[in-house]
């Protein structure tokens, strides 16, 4: 007994206090990440709720949003978001990504009862290039969707606004694309809809 409290004792600091320094550590900071996450979960995904909220009432004008779900040609089903007037449609907002330059691009369309769109916004194109793909972030890009109806081809100059064309970024026609294919997915939607009869009642 004797010789084991010895060699507990000669190697405490060499070898026992650190493996039970790194067991502790081990245990703790799974805990805390656990602790953490349960935390801030809701808060999370309150304010991401908020913020969509934000983004929907900057597109379209409505008493209150209705959220609803289509299945997309790949069988799955796709949450989109219908704006109520007197208890009546007034728009139907889209929220779909497609692949750019670097990475997803996520955007918002507005589609009014007729099929135009009322307006586009670019939530997420982090993985673009600064400088370049990021641009479509900027109104002078995003605002040419707004009226159009139909599918829209994006051109790298001289878009024919008469013809649904619009005028990629210079110099970044990828993400230009991406973007324009997030909004023509917007409108397919919109139609399969429309052909359902709507959605709201």
């Amino acid at each position: 007994m004797n010789k084991i409290f010895n060699f507990f004792k000669a190697n405490w600091k060499d070898i026992f206090k650190p493996i039970i320094v790194l067991t502790s550590i081990c245990i703790i900071i799974p805990l805390a990440l656990a602790l953490t996450n349960f935390v801030t979960v809701d808060k999370i995904s309150k304010l991401a709720k908020e913020n969509q909220i934000k983004a929907m009432e900057s597109l379209a004008s409505a008493e209150e949003f209705l959220s609803q779900t289509i299945a997309k040609d790949d069988g799955t089903d796709h949450e989109y978001n219908v704006a109520l007037n007197g208890g009546n449609p007034s728009a139907y907002i889209f929220t779909l990504s497609s692949k750019g330059y670097g990475g997803d691009v996520s955007v918002m369309t507005a589609i009014d009862v007729s099929g135009k769109i009322i307006g586009v916004d670019i939530l997420d194109a982090s993985g673009e290039t600064p400088g370049l793909g990021q641009n479509v972030t900027k109104e002078g890009f995003y605002s040419q969707f707004a009226e159009k109806n139909g599918k829209i081809t994006v051109v790298k100059n001289g878009a024919n606004a008469s013809s649904n064309e619009i005028n990629a970024v210079t110099g970044a026609s990828i993400s230009s694309r991406a973007v324009t294919n997030a909004v023509n997915e917007a409108l397919e939607l919109f139609e399969k809809i429309s052909a359902n009869g709507g959605a709201a009642e």
